[in-house]
């Protein structure tokens, strides 16, 4: 709804804004299938369930990429892209195992994770690699 009001109160139609958030929340349905293969030339624009399915990859050449919702194009330009290798099987699942099936304790253990590496950081430089650099 952040997100969303805000271009309501701008002056778009309700109604456009509900069209649009319907179509992507299909599309985001559509990503999360493992029954569509390449896409041809659209995998260079568009996120696709390839591309998606190295989202959610524990793999370590396949951690933190392929952000885009919609689009890749982004991904590709800023270096966040991976393309799915056939030399590296993707493997599902958390890197770190949280050890409980409690839905709260999953959807927040990745926050505890992080804040007991800054807790541990010995300088403000360690803080900020450890908050936003790439996962050790």
């Amino acid at each position: 709804w952040a997100v969303y009001l805000p271009l309501v109160l701008a002056g778009f139609d309700p109604r456009l804004v509900l069209g649009l958030l319907a179509f992507n929340l299909h599309y985001q349905f559509f990503l999360h299938t493992e029954m569509v293969g390449p896409l041809g030339p659209l995998e260079w624009v568009l996120n696709t369930p390839c591309h998606h399915r190295v989202h959610h990859a524990c793999n370590s050449r396949y951690l933190d990429r392929n952000y885009g919702g919609v689009l890749i194009v982004f991904d590709r330009l800023f270096g966040t892209f991976a393309a799915l290798s056939p030399e590296e099987p993707l493997r599902y699942g958390l890197v770190h195992p949280v050890g409980s099936r409690n839905p709260i304790a999953v959807a927040f253990s990745e926050w505890r994770r992080l804040f007991a590496d800054l807790l541990a950081a010995r300088s403000f430089k360690a803080a900020l690699r450890a908050a936003f650099g790439r996962p050790a």
